[in-house]
């Protein structure tokens, strides 16, 4: 919130036109105020972040001003009178008195036109590889592995469905307010490096990050990005990484195996996913716990599914397990057979052959 001096909110109603020359070292712009709207080189200007800090420009100042002996961060002219705003001082001045300025009030001072007229919808171009650093620690590294990221540099299981969200949420966001760098001074900090462009995040308040991007002298801040929270490991991590882990556990006891699958009844992520697609491949892996696997993925008859069927038909032994395959199989592949444990051994290879060719066309691009 903007805190400024009480006895200034009384402004003068904007009755009449008022033209203003706004410079700092982001930008030279002019601003044509006309009622209760504005415009910028013929733009529309989005008054909101703006409208408290016009009577600053107006109104009488009328403190002693201190030693000043830095440049003003803006000047503003209109009228033939010029008032200079110094942000790390919280300091206006009209060059005889000025107005102390509390709080981050001068933080949105539109030092350049996209506070006034930037798109209210706003992207970051997503590409791979990733890397995420949060109070300049390197959290991981995450890269495209066909259709799918994968992450380098964590023990963590990630959680890939939260990853998904946050990566939607920076192809497309709409800016709730543009701000000075300033306003994240001593706030969390999450760096985002996309090949040589590093995105700088700061959560400013409980529920608002917002972004530097690179060559910009301001910020930008979001809603969309509020479900971030602290980015911290809790959010980060599969909320069944405790059970995944404890399902791979060398030398555990089956039973306990079976008591923590049936307990993953109903839950999906792509760790589970994934770790049911390296159930049903092991060679050590027990028939129970195999059933169990084929039954949960076949409730998930993605690609990834099929092509891990496909690889069980050539190196499985369960007959009725590779019936199941191919019936999972056919979900991607409706023409394609279904392997009969009563076949002839022709027809099985034939099979088998089909689903092999099928799968090796439809690997997923390196």
């Amino acid at each position: 919130a903007i805190t400024l001096i009480t006895a200034l909110l009384s402004s003068r109603a904007w009755a009449e036109t008022r033209r203003m020359s706004i410079q700092s070292k982001a930008d030279s712009y002019e601003l044509l105020l006309n009622g209760n709207t504005g415009t910028v080189a013929g733009k529309a200007a989005d008054l909101s972040s703006f409208k408290d800090l016009l009577p600053m420009l107006s109104n009488p100042l009328g403190n002693e001003c201190p030693p000043i002996k830095t440049k003003p961060d803006v000047t503003v002219k209109e009228n033939g009178q010029t008032r200079s705003l110094y942000v790390d001082m919280g300091l206006i001045s009209d060059g005889k008195n000025c107005l102390n300025v509390g709080g981050d009030g001068l933080l949105y001072f539109p030092i350049h036109r996209d506070f006034l007229t930037g798109p209210a919808q706003d992207s970051i171009a997503i590409k791979s590889p990733i890397k995420i650093f949060r109070q300049g620690v390197k959290l991981f590294e995450l890269k495209k592995g066909g259709e799918a990221w994968e992450a380098d540099g964590t023990a963590m299981l990630l959680d890939w469905d939260f990853l998904e969200r946050w990566e939607n949420s920076l192809k497309s966001f709409k800016v709730r307010f543009r701000a000075q760098p300033d306003l994240g001074k001593d706030k969390p900090k999450m760096i985002v490096q996309i090949g040589d462009q590093s995105y700088e995040f700061y959560k400013i308040t409980n529920v608002v990050w917002a972004l530097k991007r690179p060559g910009n002298r301001w910020l930008e801040a979001s809603d969309d990005w509020s479900f971030w929270y602290n980015f911290d490991n809790g959010l980060l991590e599969d909320r069944y990484a405790t059970q995944i882990k404890a399902l791979q556990e060398p030398g555990k006891d089956p039973a306990e195996r079976q008591a923590i699958l049936d307990k993953l009844e109903n839950s999906y992520s792509r760790n589970l996913h994934d770790l049911y697609r390296k159930m049903v491949l092991s060679q050590d892996e027990s028939e129970a716990i195999k059933r169990t696997a084929f039954q949960r993925l076949k409730s998930k008859p993605v690609k990834a599914t099929a092509l891990t069927m496909a690889k069980y038909l050539q190196v499985g032994s369960e007959e009725d397990f590779k019936r199941t395959a191919t019936q999972i199989l056919k979900t991607q592949n409706p023409k394609g057979p279904i392997y009969k444990p009563g076949d002839t051994a022709a027809e099985k290879t034939a099979t088998v052959k089909f689903w092999t060719d099928w799968a090796e066309k439809n690997q997923p691009a390196p």
